[in-house]
């Protein structure tokens, strides 16, 4: 978290150094992202960032957290009315969590810069504290789906929850890096790279993904 001396700036210096900041971490890889470049930019010396953050983690850590607020609360204000259809409320915030990419690129990155498979250990420490909000995230949805029926009440939910958020994150991860034929590394390095895909694609993968979770979970009888 920042120190109190970055919030004793103005609130137009410290937008000017956050937007530098994110321009700088959506630009580059964590290990490659420099405070010298941003405090350049700023014009201010590189001792005073050090006034406001305690470090290149600290100032990213916060960046992090701004962005992964941003992209829930545009999943929350996107995602619909909860009509009790666990399948279309969650085809919804897939669409969101697309389209949140598609309009806050920038934000994105930022976010995504924690799966950088060169990245140090910071970004394992910030990966494994997003990997567990996903998941809580998930287990409540699907907590909430069970006592409404939309969940068959056999199914174990916190093994649901785990595998549930294995086919959202990286086996849906997988799938679109191979139909792209690109590593993680290449998506991370070229963000442009994601555009292969139109929205109609996109919309396609979604909707197929939710169709198989579906079958697997809602328990529908056949003959």
């Amino acid at each position: 978290m920042p120190k109190q001396t970055f919030f004793n700036l103005s609130e137009e210096k410290q937008k000017r150094i956050i937007d530098l900041a994110m321009d700088e971490f959506a630009s580059h890889s964590y290990n490659k992202a420099s405070l010298s470049r941003v405090v350049a930019r700023a014009g201010i010396a590189k001792g005073s960032m050090y006034q406001y953050f305690e470090d290149k983690k600290d100032l990213y850590l916060y960046l992090f957290d701004l962005a992964a607020r941003e992209k829930m609360a545009y999943i929350e204000n996107h995602k619909g009315e909860d009509n009790g259809d666990f399948y279309t409320v969650l085809e919804c915030i897939l669409h969101a969590g697309t389209q949140f990419s598609l309009e806050h690129p920038k934000l994105s990155r930022i976010i995504s810069n924690i799966m950088e498979p060169s990245g140090e250990l910071v970004l394992q420490e910030i990966f494994e504290r997003s990997k567990n909000m996903s998941y809580q995230y998930i287990l409540g949805m699907l907590t909430q789906a069970q006592e409404k029926g939309s969940v068959r009440m056999d199914i174990d939910i916190t093994l649901a929850a785990h595998m549930l958020y294995s086919i959202l994150g990286t086996g849906l991860l997988e799938y679109l890096l191979d139909l792209l034929n690109v590593s993680m590394h290449e998506l991370l390095s070229d963000p442009h790279v994601s555009k292969r895909l139109n929205q109609e694609q996109l919309r396609s993968i979604i909707t197929n993904t939710v169709s198989f979770i579906r079958n697997g979970l809602e328990g529908k009888s056949h003959d």
